[in-house]
């Protein structure tokens, strides 16, 4: 996988990573949250680009926490937008059998 074909360069930007499309498979919570602070000119006003998803309290995996909440909600989004895309039995494969790939695939729609 390669966020670009041959001969085409990735645009950069010095406030993201330069390689947005890895960041997002990576870690997916902080790079959304800096990309809508970032195309939100009104919400940026004393915030830290750099630390906005630092700021959240909690754990992606404490449901009961603000990023724990945030992390769910990515993953209803992007599971219902891969079961109303993909025929059901690779949805079930994909998303159903092995955490880590499901996690992947999760990622990947984000990209």
């Amino acid at each position: 996988l390669c966020p670009t074909s041959q001969g085409e360069w990735l645009p950069l930007n010095p406030d993201f990573p330069a390689d947005i499309f890895t960041s997002c498979l990576t870690t997916p919570i902080p790079i959304a949250l800096r990309w809508f602070v970032h195309q939100t000119p009104l919400s940026t006003q004393g915030l830290d680009l750099d630390t906005i998803a630092d700021a959240i309290p909690g754990k992606l995996t404490d449901r009961k926490t603000p990023l724990g909440e945030l992390n769910w909600i990515f993953t209803a989004i992007t599971d219902t937008i891969a079961w109303n895309v993909l025929p059901s039995p690779l949805f079930q494969r994909l998303f159903r059998q092995d955490l880590l790939v499901a996690s992947m695939f999760r990622n990947f729609l984000l990209a």
